[in-house]
């Protein structure tokens, strides 16, 4: 006995194919990650005139904050006009892919003049270090991108 293969078993055929790609597309959509960028961005968005301002103050300075990293450690240099106990504020580690990852640290120098924070706790990949300051009234701000 011979198997006939008609139109309407192709059509069959093409259904179930193309409910399975759905079906899997609908499954892989469900199981990403999808954080907004940041919980509270409105608030930001109509505080970002200040930051614009502390970027200004930034270039005014003509010094930035210079990062070293390696595999254990981030280091911090800040700008050598601005003595150590005068500067206030926090460094802001944020990762893009996973908010769960973001970590916040207060800045509290060393007699160099810089900080350093410990790389280990961070997955691999893209993060942006957000250092925002105060010096004697006067506030700053610096986002840096470093990959792990």
């Amino acid at each position: 006995m011979q198997k006939r293969f008609n139109w309407g078993t192709g059509i069959f055929i093409f259904l179930v194919l193309f409910f399975i790609a759905i079906f899997s597309f609908v499954y892989f959509a469900f199981m990403q990650n999808n954080d907004l960028v940041e919980d509270d961005y409105y608030p930001k968005e109509l505080t970002y005139e200040k930051q614009i301002e502390k970027r200004k103050n930034l270039q005014k300075l003509g010094e930035e904050i210079r990062l070293i990293q390696n595999n254990k450690e981030l280091w911090f240099s800040f700008p050598s006009s601005q003595k150590q106990n005068d500067i206030e504020g926090e460094i802001y580690i944020y990762r893009p892919s996973d908010a769960r990852s973001d970590m916040t640290f207060k800045i509290i120098l060393d007699s160099l003049n810089s900080q350093t924070i410990k790389a280990d706790k961070l997955l691999k990949g893209k993060y942006i270090v957000k250092v925002d300051w105060t010096y004697q009234s006067e506030s700053f701000y610096q986002e840096l991108t470093i990959i792990l």
